[in-house]
């Protein structure tokens, strides 16, 4: 891998070719943006998706309208000033929203009555209309599609994106109990207990949501959805909504829209290796034997065994990534290299998105991946950005390169209308402050 580095407002080369980006600052002054959605509306107004629970309107003028788009904060849970990964994780528009005012959030809502004792929050995906004579919508318009009850505080995945189908997808994380069930997180991913795996063991076991990518019908069903009839499992053992699974975080989604409309799946790793999914047709994707292409064993995870299945409990075959990485704990001590390779080295932390460029301003980008790393070290903000090149099989490993380090976290990577991308950022290790930026991928600054 080439690995070239540049200023928050610098450029990065790109190989022979020559190609440059720079990256720009578009608002600061946020909190947490997680996500960034297009109405397409002919305002020119963008709407930037925070994790506390906030979405604002950024005008055509680069200025944030008075009033939020959604307040959710009155029915989301109670976040940590600390390191946090719940809150509004997903938000999607209705393909007509110009028209019908519709839209989709994936959140962290309180523990419902009735929940499992002592388990963490209740998950809801819900939907919610703006009325056409408004500014904000009003949160008595919610209509709760799921709720599902999370065991920990961890693995939630969160992704919400239509396909070009037109259906609603959802990701959902194995729930984390692995490290422990209730509000404290008591076992890191390397010390969990053999008597709690149990838990990785619902992304392989369809009768579950968890550690599942959905696909459903929101304009059907009313008051709730339906289920496309050639999901995979319908008329099967399985629960219908369910697309795709094993996943252990499935943290962003995306359509190639204005492409070839390919799917992709961002998976935070558990351990070592860092994983994109190319999700071009249901299946398993094999968490928790795999993380990637790699072999995993819970109780010596950073000692990897060379060989494990390579399908399913149920006989299915297990699907590899387009991109993988290792992160930066393969430099622990404790990691037996022998296992990896001696030329291993950690690149970054954690995977947190990637969209394929599809804008104008940079030709050279047109049909590659650029995707994004929280940080490449956990303590200092460094988040990083690469691009990754198609290969003669699209389903192979694609190759990729560094583009670009920030001196900010990156907490994700999104889309306008016309393909341009976006990259969403902060400092801290969660939602709070004021550290919040949005910067645009541009051609380089002179």
């Amino acid at each position: 891998m080439l690995f070239l580095l540049a200023s928050v407002l610098g450029s990065a080369r790109l190989g022979a070719e020559d190609a440059t980006i720079g990256v720009e600052l578009v608002i600061d002054g946020l909190t947490a943006p997680i996500d960034l959605a297009d109405p397409d509306d002919g305002t020119g107004r963008l709407f930037i998706v925070e994790q506390q629970g906030i979405v604002q309107i950024l005008e055509d003028d680069g200025v944030l309208a008075e009033t939020p788009l959604l307040d959710l904060r009155p029915h989301l849970l109670i976040l940590k000033n600390d390191f946090e990964e719940r809150g509004l994780l997903g938000f999607a528009l209705h393909p007509e929203f110009t028209t019908n005012g519709r839209l989709y959030v994936s959140y962290a809502a309180p523990l419902r009555n009735g929940a499992p004792s002592r388990w963490n929050y209740t998950r809801r995906i819900s939907e919610l209309t703006l009325s056409l004579d408004a500014d904000s919508i009003d949160l008595g318009t919610e209509r709760i599609l799921i709720e599902l009850d999370w065991p920990s505080r961890k693995h939630n995945g969160g992704g919400l994106a239509f396909g070009p189908d037109g259906f609603l997808y959802i990701g959902l994380g194995d729930g984390g109990g692995a490290h422990g069930v209730g509000e404290d997180v008591i076992w890191s991913a390397f010390d969990v207990p053999a008597e709690q795996l149990y838990w990785d063991r619902l992304a392989q076991d369809t009768t579950s949501l968890f550690g599942s990518i959905l696909r459903i019908d929101i304009d059907k069903g009313f008051p709730g959805y339906s289920v496309p009839p050639d999901n995979p499992f319908v008329g099967k053992q399985g629960r219908d909504e369910i697309y795709a699974f094993g996943f252990r975080n499935p943290y962003r989604i995306a359509f190639d829209s204005l492409g070839r409309g390919d799917f992709l799946v961002t998976a935070i790793a558990e351990t070592l290796w860092e994983a994109i999914y190319l999700v071009d047709r249901p299946g398993n994707y094999g968490w928790p034997i795999r993380e990637g292409t790699h072999c995993i064993d819970r109780t010596a995870p950073r000692n990897p065994p060379p060989d494990c299945p390579r399908s399913g409990p149920d006989g299915s075959l297990i699907h590899d990534p387009i991109v993988e990485y290792p992160n930066m704990q393969v430099m622990h001590p404790d990691t037996l290299m022998a296992a990896l390779g001696a030329e291993t080295r950690g690149v970054g932390t954690a995977v947190v998105g990637g969209r394929i460029y599809r804008g104008t301003a940079l030709p050279e980008l047109v049909g590659k991946l650029v995707f994004a790393d929280w940080s490449a070290a956990f303590e200092t903000p460094s988040g990083q950005l690469f691009l990754a090149t198609p290969p003669a099989r699209w389903r192979d490993l694609w190759s990729f390169e560094k583009l670009t380090e920030l001196e900010t976290r990156i907490i994700s990577v999104a889309e306008d209308a016309k393909g341009e991308l976006y990259v969403l950022t902060n400092d801290q290790f969660g939602p709070f402050g004021d550290t919040g930026k949005v910067f645009k991928i541009v051609p380089p600054h002179d």
